[in-house]
């Protein structure tokens, strides 16, 4: 009984969106219900939890997207939200501040290195974590 029991737990299999990027041998798994993040090829950017119709497309926000048709596609969390928008606001303000800095001369060079530390502030959040198609092969395991 318990070896049936394990080995239907370990065949059962959660619904979600498996990336794989080859190159690198890295794989992701994001399952259903979750905040996601998309860009389709039109350029059109969606974001909510997400539901899976069938082996070729999701639902997100009542919109039915085929998975063919996202060219970029990350995890989404409320928190990650607020924390991009912090860091660009801190590193915009680190980054004016630092070059002004060097504008002004003299003791302004003091406030010089807030620039590098503003610019990867500003530019980690919006670089990070976007799985684009180019790189990563999407499918839906169901």
């Amino acid at each position: 009984m318990l070896l049936l029991f394990t080995s239907s737990f370990l065949t059962a299999q959660e619904k979600g969106i498996y990336l794989e990027n080859r190159s690198k041998n890295k794989t992701i798994f994001l399952p259903q219900n979750k905040k996601i993040k998309i860009t389709t090829s039109e350029g059109k950017k969606l974001a909510g939890n997400y539901t899976i119709v069938d082996d070729k497309s999701i639902l997100i926000k009542n919109q039915l997207i085929s998975l063919s048709s996202v060219v970029a596609i990350k995890k989404y969390s409320t928190y990650s939200a607020i924390t991009a928008t912090a860091g660009i606001a801190v590193g915009s303000l680190f980054t004016v501040v630092g070059a002004a800095g060097i504008i002004a001369g003299g003791y302004g060079f003091i406030a010089s290195p807030l620039a590098p530390i503003g610019l990867a502030m500003v530019l980690i959040p919006v670089l990070s974590n976007k799985h684009k198609r180019e790189k990563w092969e999407y499918k839906i395991v169901n």
